[in-house]
């Protein structure tokens, strides 16, 4: 049999290891979640030099972002838009691509 302080420090060790993995387990969900939400918006504090002493303790999960590769910007556009900027256009604005699609 084992004595009872050693059972006391097992028992301990046990529970110090069960709070550690689930610390763990939380910090991993928390991760995953900010991946899955998106990064949040820079701040312009790139050419600030050093006046980055007065972050909060959030900051340390800006750096996590960074080495995440950036996506393209999906920008989306419609017939009309092309239409608009071909009639804008002084090169375009005469052309049988134009009146073409005002026929359609």
């Amino acid at each position: 049999m084992e004595d009872p302080e050693q059972l006391k420090l097992k028992q301990k060790a046990k529970e110090m290891q069960k709070a550690e993995m689930e610390e763990m387990r939380q910090r991993e969900a928390n991760m995953t979640a900010l991946l899955a939400i998106g990064p949040r918006k820079k701040l312009k504090t790139e050419n600030s030099g050093n006046s980055g002493a007065g972050l909060g303790a959030g900051s340390g999960l800006t750096n996590s972002f960074s080495k995440l590769p950036m996506r393209p910007r999906v920008k989306r556009v419609n017939l009309k838009d092309i239409l608009f900027l071909m009639e804008q256009e002084r090169d375009s604005i005469h052309s049988t691509l134009l009146y073409k699609s005002y026929l359609k």
